[in-house]
């Protein structure tokens, strides 16, 4: 029975084809998915030769919604990617120099300036890269990264105001998926662009008046989007500008804050990049941590004026209670408060 059962396998294994993949990108010299030097080279490999004419790729700030979207993944016909470098096959390389190896496995990507430190960036290999037997990719590879700094702030910044509040929405990818919502104060001091923030816990208003039709106690009004409905405290907000439902928690046992410091940097195009300094991040319930957690962003005004931003989560490591569940990463979207709902504490 086992002489058979040793000679089906063998025919079958026969009479399979082994899996032949497409080429597989890897940025090279990263560690933790940061690079040394933002004005190198950037050096990309991949794990077996591919069809120079096939190759489309770009480098792109990562900034997405608050579901982890890049600009043109959101299905807005008017989402763009804000692209740094971009390399398509037969018209001339944007952004910089791009050099395929005479083995067509690693390209060299040289930048015409250097990159930016803060939000992360994002490598993008688009669909259709092909190996010489014509296997081809199907979907879009992406690979996040970024680039190690000292932080200092030592340049003036306008563009967030001196004192303000706003509204954040962070969508966990990793390790777990959830919709985190935070209210911040925040003070920049214009001459070198410094910022400490506050950041608090913001949770659905429970007045149960606020719906023509009064809620349950299990229950809370959503006004955002019309009409007025109730729903579970946890429903996740759709955006930001739905900011409106929802109240600081400063105080009750589920309630947690935490403050951070970094640097707003004015970019020339009116745009102002945000970035802080590793801070550890304590949900009581449930019981979570973030260890060394990093909000890199970009601020801009919209058409109608506002102020928002959109970027990245990043944490070393995830704590589930004691245990270790590995890097954090999500998307973040946030917007400027002019009216403001009381109960936002100030940084200390």
């Amino acid at each position: 029975m086992r002489i058979f059962s040793l000679f089906l396998a063998l025919i079958v294994l026969v009479g399979c084809d082994v899996y032949d993949g497409p080429p597989e990108p890897r940025l090279v010299a990263s560690s933790a998915g940061l690079l040394s030097d933002p004005n190198a080279p950037i050096v990309v490999s991949f794990d077996k030769p591919f069809d120079p004419k096939t190759l489309n790729l770009k480098i792109a700030r990562y900034l997405v919604d608050d579901r982890g979207r890049l600009a043109d993944e959101t299905g807005d016909p008017n989402g763009k990617l804000s692209i740094l470098f971009s390399h398509v096959d037969g018209d001339p390389d944007l952004g910089g120099d791009l050099v395929i190896s005479a083995d067509a496995q690693t390209v060299t990507i040289t930048p015409k300036t250097a990159m930016p430190i803060t939000p992360r960036l994002v490598l993008i290999v688009e669909t259709g890269l092909a190996d010489a037997a014509g296997t081809a990719t199907q979907v879009r590879r992406k690979i996040i990264f970024g680039y190690q700094f000292e932080l200092t702030c030592n340049k003036p910044s306008l563009v967030l105001p001196t004192d303000g509040k706003y509204f954040f929405l962070i969508d966990v990818k990793q390790p777990v998926g959830t919709q985190v919502k935070l209210f911040a104060s925040m003070h920049v001091d214009p001459q070198t662009g410094a910022f400490k923030a506050q950041f608090v816990r913001a949770t659905r208003n429970p007045d149960p008046s606020r719906c023509p039709t009064p809620c349950k106690s299990n229950e809370a009004c959503r006004l955002l989007p019309a009409p007025a409905t109730c729903v579970v405290p946890s429903e996740r907000a759709g955006g930001v500008d739905e900011y409106p439902d929802f109240i600081a928690d400063a105080t009750s046992p589920v309630s947690f804050q935490f403050t951070t410091t970094g640097c707003v940097v004015d970019r020339a195009d009116g745009t102002a990049d945000f970035v802080n300094l590793p801070v550890d991040v304590f949900v009581t319930s449930p019981v979570v941590t973030l260890r060394n957690t990093r909000l890199t962003s970009q601020w801009s005004k919209d058409a109608q004026g506002a102020l928002r931003v959109s970027g990245a989560l990043s944490a070393d490591d995830v704590l589930l209670g004691n245990i270790s569940s590995g890097q954090g990463v999500g998307g973040l979207a946030g917007l400027y408060l002019p009216n403001p709902p009381s109960g936002i504490p100030d940084p200390p």
